[in-house]
């Protein structure tokens, strides 16, 4: 299941659970680069990229990335080899924000590659900032990524592609929205199994509760006008 929320699959809240693990009350955890104790659930949807050498890097890409990505970049540049156009822009504001805030941070946002509404997919992500070996600043970001729709190949979405991002959360206490992810993530299915417009709206309301505000709402990316020809 893929939906606008964060709850709403177990790979976000698996990858959370490790952030706060690796995290041991510091302010953010550390890798040393061993893949070896990332849990092995998270593999095939996970992007690892460093950025030691300023150029964001892909240190490791899932498999089932890969596919999205239609070969496998391990090793190139993210920025200057792979993404482009509206994907990049969104990727690069995530990834900013996620080092800036030193947190991590849930989106969700809708791809439209081209003017074909039957390729539309669309993708929930949880970007977790970790140090590198020691760094005193947050050098690697792990991430989740999660696609439902349309089995496009995401290079057509930095040609001509629109991306619309309708959610950004910052998790301000990932201690505290842990501890409650269970019931939280209970009550969003339950939601998901009815169409009574209120009774999804009070489950929303108990959601909201469940979290105690370790969601902050961030403003979302939007894509700048385009340049009259």
């Amino acid at each position: 299941m893929l939906n606008s929320h964060f709850f709403a699959d177990a790979d976000f809240l698996e990858l959370l659970r490790f952030w706060e693990t690796m995290r041991g009350g510091r302010a953010l955890p550390d890798w040393d680069g061993d893949l070896g104790v990332i849990p092995r659930v998270l593999l095939p949807n996970l992007i690892i990229s460093n950025r030691i050498s300023g150029e964001p890097i892909y240190r490791y890409v899932g498999a089932t990335c890969v596919r999205r990505f239609g070969r496998d970049p391990t090793g190139e540049r993210a920025y200057a080899d792979i993404l482009r156009g509206a994907h990049a822009r969104y990727l690069r504001s995530l990834s900013q924000e996620t080092l800036t805030r030193r947190a991590p941070v849930f989106s969700a946002a809708f791809y439209q590659p081209d003017a074909d509404l039957s390729d539309m997919l669309m993708t929930g992500r949880l970007h977790a900032p970790f140090t590198y070996q020691g760094s005193p600043d947050p050098f690697v970001l792990m991430a989740v990524q999660l696609f439902r729709g349309s089995d496009t190949d995401l290079r057509r979405l930095g040609r001509s592609g629109v991306v619309q991002e309708v959610r950004r959360d910052l998790i301000t206490d990932a201690a505290q929205l842990s501890a409650r992810l269970a019931e939280a993530q209970r009550a969003f299915q339950l939601s998901a199994h009815t169409h009574q417009r209120t009774l999804v709206q009070d489950i929303e309301a108990v959601v909201t509760a469940l979290t105690g505000g370790a969601l902050l709402p961030l403003p979302c990316h939007e894509e700048p006008d385009p340049t009259p020809a």
